[in-house]
């Protein structure tokens, strides 16, 4: 083939793309402005209101109660009477956003599904769903003590993942109004070595002039078809965080998206992570005590635990510690291998991989575990 036929195929075959580009482009865009002007969207005509409010108390953020899914107690629930009405079984559930329930409707929560069950069962009993985005064991005790003892609840419900010990600096640590104290810090080595110059090293980032790249890529942001088709793209190019085990065949241990702290930290009762979680839960099983309520702690898995031969299961840590304490302890693990993960487990959000977060299926077996387990246990009332 000769150079000129070869320069004028290739110019038809990226004229082709270009234009392709181009029309999908224009097509999306035409489909956006069609949906609007069928369907309004009312939330798109006012600022989008803040799910989180940081606080001053140590609890650090809350729920915003001026968002449409909040009520004014800064619950993902319906308002809950203070005193409870008499008569009334009560359990407040803790957690983070798997409690919160971030990847399905509110009434389709493991909370809201356990609460109807367990009314067509023993009359009245109510759930409270006071999982938070973000959360980890420290929010879950500062909340405890500083108003959600206030719900007189008779079981209090802690919704564990691994994730929660992981340091909450690249997590929080840019919401305004957000200071981390030391108590809230895992591990404060860690912190100093690994966490701390990573901040300082994204803040100095945000601070650096833009290159000459930045403004083709706020063009890119404005394209409807890079939106669409971006955060797949990048997830491609980007992988999954890059921790995992040695163990002949490498296996995945990360805890969290936004760091590489592995699963290990959980495995050995000796490590600051394991001394501070297990001090933590002291603390609010003796608040909870304290109060005439049964603390209660139910372990969620992380995707990759139900790989066949996955050889890391913290779960029978804590199972160890809860019997040294005599604190119910129900391990999700066995049930949720029963199951295909891809059902239970959202596996692929906003182009990233979601090894934390339950489908509405994944909430439906949770409440009916979780319900199973307390009525096992002989820690719910006698049913009607």
């Amino acid at each position: 083939m000769s150079p000129r036929r070869f320069v004028t195929r290739l110019s038809v075959a990226l004229l082709a793309m270009v234009l392709s580009l181009v029309f999908f482009e224009v097509a999306l865009r035409g489909y956006d402005a069609a949906r609007k002007f069928l369907a309004p969207d009312t939330a798109a005509q006012s600022p989008p209101v803040p799910l989180h409010l940081a606080n001053d108390s140590p609890v650090l953020y809350a729920l915003n109660p001026e968002h449409p899914d909040i009520s004014s107690q800064g619950l993902r629930d319906d308002e809950a009477i203070i005193p409870k009405s008499a008569g009334t079984f009560r359990i407040l559930v803790l957690g983070d956003s798997v409690a919160y329930g971030s990847s399905v409707p509110r009434g389709d929560t493991f909370s809201n599904r356990l609460e109807r069950r367990l009314r067509e069962q023993t009359g009245a009993v109510e759930v409270i769903n006071a999982g938070v985005m973000g959360y980890t064991p420290y929010n879950e005790l500062q909340y405890y003590l500083s108003g959600g003892k206030e719900f007189g609840a008779d079981l209090v419900v802690i919704a564990f993942c691994m994730n929660d010990v992981a340091n909450p600096r690249l997590h929080w640590g840019d919401a305004p109004g957000v200071k981390i104290p030391p108590e809230a810090i895992p591990n404060q080595e860690y912190d100093r070595e690994h966490v701390l110059p990573r901040v300082r090293e994204l803040e100095e980032e945000k601070a650096r002039p833009q290159s000459p790249g930045a403004g083709a890529a706020r063009l890119l942001r404005h394209s409807r078809l890079y939106r669409a088709l971006g955060p797949s793209v990048e997830r491609v190019l980007r992988g999954k965080p890059k921790n995992f085990a040695d163990t002949g065949a490498r296996v995945p241990t990360y805890i969290t998206g936004e760091d590489t702290l592995g699963i290990e930290v959980l495995l050995d009762r000796n490590t600051p992570e394991w001394r501070w979680l297990a001090s933590i839960y002291d603390r609010l099983n003796e608040a909870v005590r304290g109060n005439g309520a049964t603390m209660v702690i139910a372990v969620f898995p992380l995707v990759y635990q139900l790989d066949e031969g996955y050889p890391f299961f913290p779960q029978e840590r804590i199972s160890e510690y809860c019997r040294e304490r005599s604190i119910p302890c129900l391990d999700l693990l066995p049930v949720f291998k029963s199951q295909r993960k891809e059902d239970i487990f959202v596996l692929d959000k906003e182009g990233h991989d979601d090894i934390w977060h339950l489908t509405d299926a994944g909430h439906a077996l949770s409440a009916e575990e979780i319900q199973k387990f307390l009525r096992e246990q002989g820690l719910l009332p006698v049913e009607k």
